[in-house]
């Protein structure tokens, strides 16, 4: 799969790959709304013998028009990431633009005529609800912008439980600790990347060493609290119980970590490059009256652990 990355406007001599089928939007998450996009375009493709591309933005559209701070300013998928996604859905180019206000203000028959016409589309597909073009155009004009040079497919949306599948939704529900929901909408487990660092090797003390995880800062997270993970290190997972939180048994202004506790495992991983897939979230944090109490919890985490994944077995 290839990436370019696009600035408006675009070079007079810059190459595309052409004809193509154009899939459009952000695709923040891939969850399976998404995937459906992506996968109709797919067919398209595959019946007509051309590539798949994908038009997409370095960053959320929302950072132009407004002040993004906190959760609202990170991603449920770095690009990364996201850009592995697409490659197992079978794209062949990611036209990755840079969307910043000069590109926003665009009319849509510019936009029309200086990217989806430049990159060769022959066929457009996209969600019901993508817009485009400085007067947030909906997916029905697209096709009287296209004015017959490409054919428009637009995707009806994707319900679960009678409600649409939507990143609005997938961040909704990792921001309340809904981790099996999360994992529904998105058909594979919500996973963070980071490496492994040195940490204040507080667990090694009460008998729980950790693997400190350091993570992008642009990454959306669960909330505070202990969770049941699978670990990937290399091509191998592991199963472990993970804290987000801030260590408030042994003060009040830590700063938040990720620290994952892999169960029977005693190798040296410190700068691994590591996947934490979280499955369940078991509580929250609690700030414990001396090392003993928190220790008799961790093994309350530990026992709840095993028990889920014997039952997790049992069940596969």
């Amino acid at each position: 799969m290839q990436i370019m990355k696009l600035a408006y406007p675009l070079e007079q001599d810059q190459h595309f790959q052409t004809p193509v089928v154009l899939a459009m939007g952000f695709f923040d998450g891939v969850h399976l709304g998404h995937q459906n996009v992506i996968k109709r375009a797919k067919e398209i493709a595959q019946a007509r013998g051309l590539p798949l591309a994908v038009l997409t933005y370095d960053h959320h559209p929302a950072i132009v028009y407004q002040q993004l701070t906190g959760d609202d300013a990170r991603y449920l998928t770095l690009p990364d990431a996201k850009y592995q996604l697409f490659q197992k859905l079978g794209v062949d180019y990611v036209y990755e633009v840079n969307y910043d206000y000069d590109f926003q203000a665009q009319d849509p028959q510019t936009f029309v005529d200086n990217f989806i016409v430049r990159m060769g589309a022959s066929v457009v597909v996209a969600g019901f609800d993508h817009t485009y073009g400085k007067h947030d155009a909906a997916m029905p004009n697209l096709a009287d912008y296209a004015q017959g040079r490409f054919t428009v497919e637009t995707v009806s949306a994707l319900l679960m439980d009678d409600k649409k599948i939507s990143s609005t939704r997938v961040r909704r529900n990792l921001s309340d600790g809904h981790l099996e929901t999360v994992h529904r909408l998105l058909n594979r487990p919500f996973t963070i990347s980071g490496t492994v660092v040195h940490g204040l090797a507080r667990g090694r003390t009460l008998g729980y060493p950790t693997a400190n995880i350091h993570y992008n800062d642009e990454q959306r997270m669960p909330p505070l609290g202990v969770y049941i993970v699978m670990m990937q290190i290399n091509h191998q997972c592991y199963p472990g119980m993970a804290s987000i939180g801030k260590n408030v048994t042994f003060g009040d202004q830590n700063p938040i970590t990720l620290e994952v506790n892999l169960l029977d495992f005693e190798r040296n991983i410190y700068g691994k490059r590591v996947q934490v897939q979280f499955l369940k979230k078991t509580r929250d944090e609690v700030k414990y009256e001396g090392e003993a109490a928190l220790v008799r919890q961790l093994e309350r985490d530990e026992q709840a652990t095993r028990k889920f994944f014997q039952s997790d077995k049992r069940n596969s």
